[in-house]
């Protein structure tokens, strides 16, 4: 059976942390961030396949996370999650930082997958 892939996903609701283990942990090999900068900290200490990460949280945000993540790890899948998708700032990061795709929240699990696999 082919290695799991590795996929970080960063949220500051716990709530969605766990949902997000749950519901992807058969598929892949997950691990949670409760922040952009607890995210950063593991990246630097493993190496992750894909990240998925809310744009809205406190501290640094999504976006910038992602910014960071899209020079040190370009060949990383990224995805951004967000309320509200069609933001100018998540267009323009998604342009600019060479993201995989964005989805709204809350997100569809299937349609998250599809983006991850088409994407390998």
């Amino acid at each position: 059976m082919a290695e799991k892939k590795k996929l970080l996903y960063v949220d500051d609701e716990v709530a969605n942390l766990n949902v997000f283990r749950i519901a992807f942990k058969r598929r892949y090999q997950v691990t949670t961030a409760g922040s952009a900068e607890e995210g950063m900290e593991l990246l630097e200490n493993e190496k992750y396949d894909v990240i998925v990460c809310d744009h809205r949280m406190p501290g640094m945000t999504g976006v910038e996370m992602l910014q960071i993540v899209s020079d040190k790890f370009p060949d990383m899948i990224k995805i951004i999650i967000s309320e509200y998708v069609n933001d100018e700032i998540i267009r323009h990061a998604i342009k600019s930082y060479d993201l995989d795709g964005s989805m709204g929240k809350p997100w569809d699990a299937e349609e998250l997958i599809a983006m991850i696999e088409k994407n390998n």
